[in-house]
């Protein structure tokens, strides 16, 4: 009987440690979601980086412009436009990124391979961005230029 009694102690005291955890989870990667740490902020780039450079490869003009802060959103917009008219990007890669002031500012370089029409020569740039982070906003990218072109290849 004091066996049983004692099994069951066990087996309510593990449930309950193991219910605790399924609610504690949630609130520990929330938490990490806020960047407030330099290591949490510093996974939190990339993610918001691609969603930008993905963006650019479908032409998703609105998309990439949700990770743009707003003072910078009138000459990025424009760079965009500007490019979209003349320029197809077929990949983006991320190549390289530099943290500065404990990882609330970075500099991102792309390898960025698009073509121009109606030539359809396949090129290759590439660029920096420039991006900040806010506990209020997260990452968001404050300008990007492009700093070296070269050319690859006919596009079959």
């Amino acid at each position: 009987m004091r066996s049983m009694k004692f099994s069951r102690f066990i087996l309510g005291l593990a449930a309950t440690a193991l219910l605790s955890g399924c609610f504690i989870i949630p609130f520990v990667q929330a938490f990490k979601e806020t960047g407030a740490t330099e290591g949490d902020r510093m996974a939190l780039l990339e993610p918001e980086a691609r969603k930008f450079a993905d963006a650019m490869v479908l032409g998703n003009k609105k998309l990439a412009m949700t990770v743009v802060m707003p003072e910078s959103r009138s000459s990025i917009s424009k760079l965009i436009r500007d490019r979209n008219e003349e320029e197809r990007v077929v990949e983006s890669k991320l190549d390289d990124v530099q943290y500065s002031e404990a990882a609330r500012k970075a500099t991102v370089t792309l390898q960025v391979r698009y073509y121009k029409v109606p030539f359809y020569v396949v090129k290759m740039r590439i660029e920096e961005q420039h991006w900040e982070f806010t506990m209020s906003d997260g990452w968001k990218l404050r300008d990007m230029a492009e700093l070296k072109e070269e050319e690859e290849s006919d596009v079959g």
